[in-house]
Formats: C-alpha cells, sequence, structure tokens
C-alpha cells in the first residue's frame, strides 16, 4: 500500500461502555453518537452499536465505534470477546 493511500484511510478506535442495567450507557451512546436523547427506556439485549466519525486537527479522520454492552450481559461469558481489541473501556 502507498503512502497516500494509507493517509486517506480513518483510523478506527473502538470504546467499550460497561455497567450495570439503567446506568444510562445508551442515553450516553446515542446523545454522544447520534446528538439525541431517546424519551424512554428500552434495555439493551446483548450489545449494541454506535459509530460516530470525527475530524482531528492534521486532517485525521477516525471512526469510534461505541460497543454499548447491557448491563444483564456484564457476567456472562462473551465479555471477554465483547472488550477484546478495545482502545478505551469506561464502566459507568
Amino acid at each position: 500500500m502507498s503512502d497516500s493511500e494509507e493517509e486517506c484511510q480513518d483510523r478506527q478506535l473502538k470504546i467499550v461502555l460497561l455497567g450495570d442495567g439503567t446506568s444510562g450507557k445508551t442515553s450516553l451512546a446515542t446523545r454522544f453518537a447520534q446528538e439525541a436523547f431517546g424519551k424512554q427506556y428500552k434495555q439493551t439485549v446483548g450489545l449494541d452499536f454506535f459509530l460516530k466519525r470525527i475530524t482531528l486537527p492534521g486532517n485525521l479522520n477516525v471512526t469510534l465505534q461505541v460497543w454499548d454492552i447491557g448491563g444483564q450481559t456484564i457476567g456472562g461469558k462473551m465479555l471477554d470477546k465483547y472488550i477484546y481489541g478495545a482502545q478505551l473501556i469506561w464502566s459507568i
């Protein structure tokens, strides 16, 4: 791959949100990625994904993958797979 092709590619960062049910993980992710709040509570079953594309100084394009892990799965067998490769794990 040439240097010019590499410069055009977005960087990706994986952010995982963990916490008890009803702690506000989905509200934070929705507000961040979609700039909106939902008026009704809907429990996250398993996990949900959000994407936010930002441009940092120096024209560096970054895609943030926000993984919203449902509160009931925190003690589950899949948690290590959900958090694998994350650059940030935020426990709420």
